[in-house]
């Protein structure tokens, strides 16, 4: 499937929306080395550190900075560009709490609109996925008030409202069942957060372990019956451009479903694991597990309730399992720290994903 993914995106106009984000980046970088033609469109990096300024990804793709709210400047950038895949990622995923839920709204429904109807009018576009990041019902927003469940709903709400206008747009302006010249495929694609290296988002787990080894702590906290999921951004990636890849080359006349990348149970590990295994691959002793018996049951992930209407997409499965995802994120951590350049670096770790 990997060399099939290489051959098709060589030389392929791509244009991917918040592509200063973690999972923004890696599909880039990943695109980069198939030989696509990559640009990005997207707000600042939303913090410092970050993956964009990290690898240097300016280097590597045609980068533009400015907000998808501004029609004009959007318009410019696609007409520059003549993307023929539309890949819309939100410019603030992974940082919901950083942001107030009404510049949530603006960011990801005018974002989303606008990208929409650019594709709409575009002659050049055959391909439109939209990424829903899925923040279950297991997600602790540091900003907010975990016990407002209406709150964490208005929150993670924005990025839903996507899906509504997506999938609106797919059924107002695109007949699934006609075949022309220009026969455009509107997709949503959701996922649940990918680890790896470089996500500097809140709610990251690991990078909480991280920071926790890089400040001399010697101690990590585990909540035992919270559920994260141990599963790669390249496996997330790879399975965004198989269900890409397909919509641009099926040209029957089917209707297209929305897909999710969720992996089976063999990915969904306890917070206690999640501390262990990050102790036994850093082989370091002085480091102590320490365990919060108060978590909630009703905080794990429903993975079945956040998941209906969705087809899984056919033939993918995680490359890396639980381990050796988390392996690599902690390699990539203690390379940056190191010194490492991180362009290599991430570019070495692609190479190796796609080569095994």
């Amino acid at each position: 499937m990997l060399s099939d993914l290489k051959a098709f995106f060589y030389d392929k106009k791509i244009l991917i929306t918040g592509h200063t984000t973690f999972l923004g980046s890696w599909l880039a970088m990943v695109l980069h080395s198939m030989g696509a033609k990559v640009s990005g469109c997207s707000l600042n990096p939303p913090v410092y550190p970050n993956l964009y300024e990290e690898v240097d990804l300016h280097e590597l793709i045609r980068s533009h900075i400015g907000d998808i709210r501004d029609y004009e400047y959007i318009s410019n950038v696609n007409k520059l560009q003549q993307p023929e895949i539309v890949i819309h990622v939100s410019p603030a995923c992974g940082f919901i709490d950083s942001v107030e839920p009404k510049e949530l709204y603006t960011l990801n429904l005018l974002g989303s609109l606008n990208m929409l109807e650019l594709c709409r009018q575009s002659n050049h576009t055959r391909v439109f996925v939209n990424l829903v990041p899925d923040y279950s019902t297991g997600l602790t927003l540091k900003n907010y008030d975990k016990k407002n469940q209406g709150e964490l709903d208005l929150v993670t709400g924005s990025f839903r409202s996507t899906e509504f206008l997506t999938t609106g747009y797919r059924n107002a302006y695109f007949d699934a069942g006609s075949i022309n010249k220009h026969h455009k495929s509107i997709i949503n694609i959701k996922t649940l957060p990918p680890i790896g290296g470089g996500d500097w988002s809140k709610n990251n787990l690991l990078q909480e372990y991280v920071q926790a080894v890089q400040k001399n702590k010697n101690q990590i906290m585990a909540r035992p019956g919270k559920t994260r999921v141990m599963l790669h951004v390249l496996d997330v990636v790879t399975g965004i451009l198989s269900t890409t890849q397909k919509l641009y080359t099926d040209n029957t006349p089917i209707a297209v479903c929305d897909s999710k990348i969720y992996p089976d149970d063999n990915w969904f590990k306890d917070e206690k694991w999640v501390a262990q295994s990050f102790c036994d691959l850093l082989h370091d002793q002085h480091i102590s597990i320490k365990t919060d018996q108060k978590q909630a049951a009703n905080e794990d992930l429903k993975v079945d309730e956040i998941s209906a209407g969705y087809m899984d997409i056919s033939g993918w499965t995680p490359k890396w399992d639980a381990a050796m995802a988390l392996k690599k994120t902690i390699e990539w951590h203690q390379a940056r720290e190191r010194g490492a350049n991180m362009q290599r670096l991430s570019l070495g770790q692609i190479e190796e994903f796609m080569n095994e």
